[in-house]
């Protein structure tokens, strides 16, 4: 009688963090092209793409960091294997809603999935689902806690997911859930050069797993933060800036995650040590002090490594928390957007900071998420 064999139902998922190739697509550089292991090698690749794809538009004059690349990059986000790219954060709608719009669409037409945002909040919000193995689906989800004003989208403005619409976010998690065998969350959150999440991160994590979430991705805080796998579940805070800007410290320490899963399980997880190069490239980090630093935050030990606050955000007090973090090594320069949705949902006041000085990226003051 012959014997039939399971399937390998055994896959990868590689991730990184923020990118960001204003000036490295500008010079013809391919800032994927060190990485090791390559992101094309992982069934899926995913990454934050931390800025506008675009040649239209005006920079939004109320923001002081405004970052776009042109066309081209697109096709080079592609080429270096990346499936999945999330829009939901700060620089998604820098340069107006046709400039994201040609983002969603040149990514689209080279057959990367462009995440948490749309035309609509019915496409910014909407789970996307792709198939790894036969009969293993994985959706995917994406949404922002750094919300610049203007930026949600609505039923008639396009725009990004908001995770203060939680509701509307865990909804789109169950859905999900519902019609895949895994659910990866990628969510753009936290205090900038915080290496430690707060509470905020912690509290969306647990609602996201509650509602079905396998596995939460994040970014924005410009610093690896740890990654936790606890019952069958993964919590990777915040991966550092993955294509940035050349960093020399701290926010120059970046990796690739590896995600390992049989079918709909996670069995292990990795991530490969990188460093940006000269061009903000990621390139393979082999030992040394800053990879050590990188093996302990990821590994847990964020607080020894966390940069003491110095420089506080003046914003007016919202009804919610009021929280103002950070460190600047260099020159430091700020920024400040408050979001009040059209529909009755106060999104988002923070400073954000950045400078080309090593590190100078510093104080935010958010709000906590509506509804939980």
């Amino acid at each position: 009688m012959p014997t039939t064999t399971q399937p390998d139902l055994r896959w990868t998922l590689l991730a990184g963090g923020d990118v960001l190739m204003d000036r490295s697509e500008a010079a013809g550089i391919d800032p994927f092209a060190g990485i090791d292991p390559l992101l094309a090698s992982g069934d899926i690749a995913l990454v934050n793409v931390e800025m506008v794809i675009s040649d239209r538009g005006e920079p939004r004059e109320d923001k002081e960091f405004t970052f776009r690349a042109p066309p081209s990059a697109a096709s080079r986000i592609a080429a270096a294997g990346i499936d999945v790219a999330n829009l939901a954060n700060n620089h998604a709608a820098d340069y107006g809603p046709e400039a994201l719009l040609d983002t969603v669409d040149l990514l689209e037409a080279e057959g990367v999935i462009a995440l948490g945002a749309g035309a609509t909040s019915a496409d910014a919000y909407r789970h996307r689902i792709t198939e790894v193995r036969p009969g293993v689906r994985v959706a995917f989800v994406g949404a922002s806690m750094v919300v610049p004003l203007g930026f949600p989208a609505t039923g008639t403005r396009p725009g990004i997911a908001s995770a203060y619409q939680q509701d509307r976010v865990l909804a789109s998690v169950r859905a999900a859930a519902g019609e895949a065998e895994v659910v990866i969350a990628v969510v753009h959150w936290g205090v900038e050069r915080m290496t430690c999440p707060d509470a905020r991160q912690r509290d969306f994590a647990f609602h996201l797993l509650q509602h079905g979430a396998d596995a939460v991705i994040g970014q924005h805080p410009h610093v690896l933060q740890p990654v936790v796998l606890d019952d069958g579940k993964l919590v990777a805070y915040s991966l550092g800036n993955f294509v940035w800007h050349y960093r020399s410290g701290i926010t120059g320490d970046t990796g690739v995650l590896q995600i390992d899963f049989d079918g709909a399980e996670i069995v292990d997880w990795s991530l490969y040590p990188h460093q940006l190069d000269i061009n903000g490239a990621p390139m393979p980090a082999g030992d040394g002090t800053r990879v050590n630093r990188i093996v302990d935050i990821v590994s847990g030990n964020c607080a020894r490594h966390q940069p003491p606050p110095t420089t506080a955000a003046a914003e007016p007090k919202t009804d919610a928390e009021d929280e103002s973090e950070g460190e600047a090594e260099g020159e430091t320069d700020g920024e400040s957007d408050a979001e009040t949705d059209p529909e009755g949902e106060t999104e988002s006041g923070r400073s954000e900071a950045e400078s080309d000085a090593d590190d100078g990226e510093t104080a935010e003051s958010e709000p906590a998420a509506n509804g939980g």
